[in-house]
């Protein structure tokens, strides 16, 4: 049976608005389950450990709009194969807001004790079991997030029902990995380090204890990332001798790549139920010497030692280079066994067996065999469906390396070209993608490794303090990936960029830089063509329109850039039926961006009722709608989709803005189009664009929306709105993007 928007492998549950590990823990579960090609959904829950109003957490926030996760929202019944409690505490004091959910199988998941460090009750073991099986009618497992809580929990837990092991937490292996193992030592003596909370209860309370783990005279090189306030009451002060860098300032990963030793210790009074940090540091390849009570669960991992015993233990391991490397690669083995995302796939696998297929029949199959977009779209609540997760990228034997890297746009036009020229580069080439856009993770849904590194905006920094953030995570990739050539598609290189490109003189920097600049605009921005090795344009089928500063300027020229080709369109029973729509009578598409349908003073409000009055059914796809109500007699709904342009035979007629992809690919896939330019765009002639396709004869354009304006374009548009697009298809050149690929794939083999 197809899945709804409701209907899931796996629903996890819990308060979504968690600010550090347990959001990041869910993030990284759904990563791996949709990874694997698990459905899987999410339930908010106001729980009573955050008290202030804020929205869910942006990671989970980005993975929903990904579509790697749905956030299921309302009342609405939801079915689920398993239900992930995460924190009892939650579950305890909220489960009254859970919609009606029918299941078979769940877990509560302990990622805490019942008590908190100063011995007040977080939740109570009775209670939030109680809770569960009220909710779902089914006798939950148990499962303690390490062998400290399992202590804590294992004679409460009713029934004998505590899972046998434990429901550790998880990182992606490869993504944390250096590129490649480093042959020699950090430094010239050795180069030890830690990364926590600034908190109190995450340091040694002594002095005696933090001079032994942690040495002041210089003997060693001490590197604290996360700041060290906690250390200056016992020890008068932040010892010279010690780097501390506060968070933000250095990547974690760039951090623990550059230690020998990731020594840890705390207050002894405090619980670490698990401590990710930890792992974090074995996966970056750094040696953990820990206290004693973390063999349990690290095992052989790591090295475990008294505080008293720290300097033998490293300075044994820094005089033998052999046991020093046996022991950091046996930890890499056993996090890869134990922690990984595949150990989560098989955990839950466990449980409810493989992902239950979505039947597969609405996606194209591209040139090698393989579904190269394979998108996510929900219809009314967000849904999601199950794609490749991203993948650290690897380079073949002798291959090209291609780092591709958007800008943060206000739409997807510069990550989308790029996704365009790496699903066309020929086997044997590598590709990665760093992004600022928050739609970054749909680069998994593509099979392309990514990452996303977060803009000054996204951070609500300002770019002076960004610009340092910015440097450090682009090189840190770069020096992970090592790639032959780096491009960049946005019409503003960001400062810094130039640096980094002095620092990485090996590779080859290109500029993807699309035309159609507004007349007079940015001119000063092409003197920055000198940071570059070639620039490359994406054509435009309104060329012949183009005022802008970059008509005159060198570039090697491609045709018109779309991520999906004519020949990928579904047949139209198809499209609608992935996209949950009715399969009979006309229906209509609204991409103008966010307004209120039942305001007709707005242009998405006025284009609403202009095609209900003409009889035609309305899709809207937007970021948000100010109300969602539909007005009376209205035929709504509402479509999310990744790449859309494949369903677009779905559609009789499309209102659009005349963005680059919107407007390349409504023309490519023949579909009678009425474009309504985007005026208020900084750099972007969309305007020009409009006119020059109503001047051919391919569409219809409108520079402001109206019912009264939009009506006789639209019944003309029903009538004879596909002889119209037929002209655009019969003058398209083709799909610029593989001569694009092939462009860079050329400029990769020049590297020395």
């Amino acid at each position: 049976m197809s899945p709804t928007s409701r209907d899931v492998d796996v629903l996890l549950v819990s308060d979504l608005r968690f600010p550090g590990g347990t959001s990041h823990s869910i993030a990284a579960e759904v990563e791996a389950l949709h990874g694997a090609g698990y459905r899987v959904g999410l339930v908010h829950l106001n729980g009573p450990l955050v008290a202030r109003v804020t929205p869910i957490n942006p990671a989970l926030a980005g993975l929903v709009r990904s579509g790697s996760a749905a956030l299921l929202l309302g009342r609405a019944p939801v079915t689920a194969r398993l239900v992930v409690f995460r924190h009892p505490g939650v579950l305890q004091a909220a489960a009254d807001q859970l919609p009606p959910i029918s299941t078979d199988r769940a877990v509560v998941l302990a990622n805490s004790g019942p008590r908190d460090a100063r011995g007040r009750t977080v939740y109570d073991v009775g209670l939030a079991d109680r809770a569960a099986r009220e909710s779902l009618g089914v006798e939950p497992l148990w499962a303690p997030i390490g062998p400290l809580v399992r202590d804590e929990i294992e004679g409460v837990v009713p029934g004998g029902r505590l899972m046998e092991q434990d429901w550790v937490n998880i990182i992606d292996v490869d993504a944390w990995a250096p590129p490649r193992p480093r042959e020699g030592w950090a430094g010239d003596r050795p180069v030890i380090g830690r990364h926590s909370r600034p908190s109190a209860q995450k340091w040694p309370r002594d002095a005696a204890t933090l001079t032994q783990v942690y040495p002041v005279d210089g003997s060693w090189d001490v590197r604290v990332l996360g700041g060290a306030d906690p250390v200056e009451r016992p020890l008068r002060g932040i010892p010279r001798a010690w780097t501390v860098t506060e968070f933000g300032e250095l990547s974690p990963r760039t951090f623990l790549q550059g230690l020998d030793f990731f020594v840890y210790y705390h207050d002894p009074h405090w619980v670490e139920a698990f401590g990710r940090t930890i792992l974090e540091a074995l996966a970056a390849g750094a040696v953990a010497v820990l206290p004693p009570h973390f063999r349990r669960l690290f095992g052989d991992a790591a090295v475990y030692a008294e505080p008293a015993g720290v300097r033998e233990v490293v300075e044994g391991l820094r005089a033998d280079r052999a046991a020093y490397v046996a022991q950091r690669d046996r930890a890499r083995a056993l996090v890869r066994e134990r922690f990984s995302y595949q150990a989560h796939v098989a955990r839950v696998a466990d449980l409810i067996g493989t992902p239950h297929s979505e039947g597969g029949s609405d996606r194209p199959e591209s040139s090698s065999g393989e579904d190269r977009t394979a998108p996510a779209h929900a219809v009314g609540e967000a849904a999601a469906a199950p794609a490749t997760r991203h993948t650290p990228a690897v380079r073949r034997p002798g291959g090209p390396r291609i780092l591709l890297m958007s800008s943060n746009g206000a739409g997807m036009g510069h990550l989308t070209r790029l996704f365009s020229y790496a699903t066309r580069l020929e086997p044997g080439v590598s590709a990665h993608v760093v992004s600022l856009s928050q739609a970054a993770p749909l680069a998994g849904r593509l099979g392309l490794s990514y990452e996303y590194l977060p803009s000054a905006k996204a951070l609500s920094m300002p770019p002076g303090r960004w610009r340092p953030i910015f440097q450090d995570r682009l090189g840190d990739a770069l020096n992970r990936f090592d790639p032959d050539v780096v491009v960049f598609d946005g019409t503003w290189p960001y400062g810094g960029m130039e640096e980094i490109r002095a620092a990485h003189p090996e590779a080859h920097w290109t500029w993807s830089r699309r035309a159609m600049w507004r007349e007079g605009r940015n001119s000063e921005q092409l003197a920055k063509t000198a940071w570059f090795d070639s620039v490359l344009e994406p054509g435009d089928l309104a060329a012949a329109y183009d005022r802008g500063a970059t008509v005159t300027a060198e570039a090697h020229r491609v045709g018109p850039v779309t991520l999906v080709d004519a020949a990928e369109l579904q047949p139209r029973e198809q499209a609608r039926a992935a996209l949950s729509l009715p399969a009979d009578g006309p229906l209509a598409l609204v991409s103008l961006g966010a307004g209120n349908i039942n305001d007709t003073t707005s242009e998405v409000g006025a284009a609403v009722h202009a095609l209900t009055g003409l009889g035609v059914g309305v899709c809207v796809t937007v970021p948000g709608i100010a109300r969602a109500g539909a007005a009376a007699g209205e035929d709504l709904h509402l479509v999310r989709d990744y790449p859309l342009s494949r369903r677009y035979s779905a559609f009789d007629v499309v209102i659009s803005a005349a963005g680059y992809n919107s407007f390349h690919e409504l023309l490519r896939m023949g579909v009678p189009t009425l474009f309504v330019p985007n005026t208020e765009t900084s750099l972007d002639d969309q305007e020009a664009r409009a006119r020059f396709a109503a001047d051919q004869g391919w569409a219809h354009q409108l520079p402001q929306l109206s019912v009264e304006t939009a009506t006789p374009l639209l019944e003309d548009l029903l009538d004879r709105g596909r002889t119209m697009a037929a002209r655009a298809r019969e003058a398209d050149p083709g799909n610029g993007a593989l001569a694009a690929a092939q462009f860079l794939t050329e400029q990769a083999g020049g590297r020395s």
